[in-house]
């Protein structure tokens, strides 16, 4: 019969497999009724009793010996390490049928038809780059799953990108493992959070990315599969899947490739984004970051608009959006290049335009819910706190002092360089707003290195 062979090796079975093969005794929980907890939670008197119709159950499993079941869980089955997994069917049309229902029912997929990752495009899908396929990027949250070369390039196969896309996908992947970039927070929260890739340089004109009209939306090789790629990645190495570990309330929007787009160099009356980021003129670089669903501000082919009233309609939001969090927030702004140039004729330069923002979107010490933010504490308390828990960084904490007193006006973020600036866009367009409440943990820009299949990126 016709069969599909695909690399096996790269695919955990059970989604509970990386505590199972440590041998971890199973966790005993208990769940709080989800429609009681969440709306119980504004104060300590309506969460109280809550808990309480729980409490003897907790104390249960806290103090009962283990079940032999407990003391020694079952192993995970793994497949043979290099073997392949043979699909078949009456033709390769029903074999390729099948083999999506078996990578959908095991959490392999996104549920999309996918390219079968056999081991001969796994191998072109290698030749994209110098990089060694043993070679560990990190670790993928919530569920810490090794991340290689090797099984990066099964999901970009999966995806349907091409080979000439795997250096940017492995350098997004970089960007999301590392330490400082709280990947848990994006892949399980009940946040819908949806990450945003941004690719910046040379590469992206030569690999045709768009970074004009349409750019978030389909027929597009590059930015789709790129951003499938991440998706399919994520999703297999750090082991989640919604109603289970992915708790998105509402799902994430543009789950499938993600906000992925490149940034127009070309049209923008500024240095690259990464420049401003301490990188070379001339190095391609990609951009993760976390992010909530962009608004948009001005542009269109209707209503008139001009750059300053643009950046004044962002400023007006954010002022009167943030009074909760007013220390604990990043902002991402993509603006048309007809806004950038605009605001480039009456003197703005990127960083001038971040501090501008920066002093502009300052919260008034008096307009603070004071009960919300120090509860029966002190202002001193409140920053100490938020320096433990990484809301405030240790070198911002006499900034936020200074100006949580009468008269003081707190700034939303940490410094100008959280409002991050893109420009790209159509002509006509519109500027792109997005947010995340979150600090320098939501933000990661890494250089793209070893590309065989491109004239930069090596």
């Amino acid at each position: 019969m016709p069969g599909v062979y695909i690399t096996a090796d790269e695919f955990i079975h059970d989604a509970e497999s990386a505590s199972r093969d440590r041998g971890m005794p199973g966790l005993r929980a208990v769940a709080l009724p989800a429609d009681k907890y969440y709306r119980a939670r504004a104060t300590l008197e309506e969460l109280r009793p809550v808990v309480a119709a729980q409490f003897a159950e907790i104390i249960g499993h806290a103090t009962r010996p283990l079940t032999i079941e407990e003391a020694h869980p079952p192993q995970a089955h793994r497949t043979s390490q290099g073997a392949n997994i043979k699909v078949t069917g009456k033709d390769f049309l029903d074999a390729q049928e099948k083999l999506n229902e078996l990578f959908l029912e095991s959490h392999w997929s996104d549920a999309l038809p996918i390219v079968p990752p056999t081991p001969e495009l796994v191998k072109a899908m290698l030749a994209g780059t110098t990089r060694s396929p043993q070679e560990v990027i990190g670790q993928v949250a919530p569920k810490n799953g090794i991340a290689t070369v090797e099984k990066i390039a099964v999901n970009a196969v999966m995806a349907g990108a091409k080979p000439e896309y795997f250096p940017v996908i492995l350098a997004a992947m970089e960007g999301f493992t590392r330490r400082t970039y709280d990947l848990t927070h994006v892949q399980a929260s009940t946040g819908s959070f949806t990450p945003v890739v941004m690719i910046d340089g040379p590469i992206a004109e030569e690999l045709n990315f768009n970074s004009g009209i349409g750019m978030l939306g389909h027929g597009w090789r590059a930015n789709s599969t790129v951003g499938r790629a991440l998706r399919l990645a994520l999703l297999n190495l750090g082991q989640t899947w919604p109603q289970v570990n992915d708790m998105a309330l509402t799902g994430r929007i543009a789950a499938y490739t993600f906000f992925t787009f490149a940034e127009d160099t070309v049209r923008s009356p500024w240095e690259p984004y990464n420049v401003s980021r301490g990188f070379q003129t001339g190095d391609s670089t990609v951009t993760v970051a976390t992010s909530w669903t962009p608004t948009t501000y001005g542009g269109g082919a209707v209503t008139p608009w001009t750059g300053q009233g643009v950046i004044d309609q962002i400023v007006q939001r954010i002022r009167s959006g943030n009074v909760r969090w007013p220390h604990a927030q990043t902002y991402i702004l993509v603006l048309i290049p007809d806004c950038a140039d605009d605001l480039a004729s009456h003197g703005y330069t990127r960083r001038s335009l971040q501090e501008y923002l920066y002093e502009q979107t300052r919260v008034p010490y008096e307009d603070l819910p004071k009960d919300v933010l120090f509860g029966q504490g002190s202002e001193e308390e409140f920053v100490r706190a938020s320096v433990a828990d990484g809301r405030i960084r240790p070198d911002r904490a006499q900034i936020f002092l200074g100006a949580l007193k009468p008269g003081g006006r707190v700034p939303v973020v940490q410094s100008p360089d959280d409002f991050h600036i893109f420009v790209a866009g159509g002509s006509p367009g519109y500027n792109l707003f997005f947010s995340y409440p979150g600090t320098n943990h939501a933000n990661e820009t890494v250089k793209i290195t070893g590309a065989t299949l491109t004239s930069v990126g090596r």
